[in-house]
């Protein structure tokens, strides 16, 4: 029997998994270059993947730990610069190209005028619902964490 901490690790590996099935199913690839931002996406969903996994096993080698910090910095790292880009419209991906400047034509209502941008709050609570396994995941690597960070010091 499963206990409340893997049922809902489970939950949130699944979820995470869907959001990283959906997002990534939602970016273009580039033809040429370097998909950096394709590169930064799969670093951002999977590196917690690895943390929610470790979160579940006793980590009592200390080249186990090391790691387990290792991979939580890194990820945290990766969470933080993927925040900003979403939060800053700088994602390097889908950039609007400028739109014509033609007159409408008789009878055609200008709907892409009327759009207003929303404020900050949307971003974020739209980021916060999207990447939630993720932050999820690094919030409880972050826990089991941090008796390992104590020891160091």
């Amino acid at each position: 029997m499963l206990t409340q901490i893997e049922w809902w690790g489970g939950v949130i590996f699944v979820l995470g998994a869907l959001t990283y099935r959906m997002v990534m199913g939602a970016l273009e690839r580039p033809v040429d270059g370097i998909p950096w931002y394709r590169l930064m996406m799969h670093a951002f969903f999977l590196a917690p993947a690895v943390l929610l996994a470790g979160y579940f096993y006793p980590l009592t080698q200390p080249a186990l730990q090391y790691g387990y910090l290792v991979l939580l910095a890194v990820s945290l790292l990766v969470v933080a610069v993927m925040l900003v880009q979403e939060m800053t419209g700088d994602s390097g991906e889908g950039k609007e190209e400028g739109r014509s400047k033609e007159p409408l034509k008789e009878g055609a209502t200008a709907e892409a005028e009327e759009y207003e941008e929303p404020g900050w709050l949307m971003p974020v609570v739209g980021a916060i619902v999207l990447y939630s396994p993720v932050l999820t995941a690094c919030g409880l690597a972050s826990y089991k964490a941090w008796p390992m960070v104590q020891r160091l010091a």
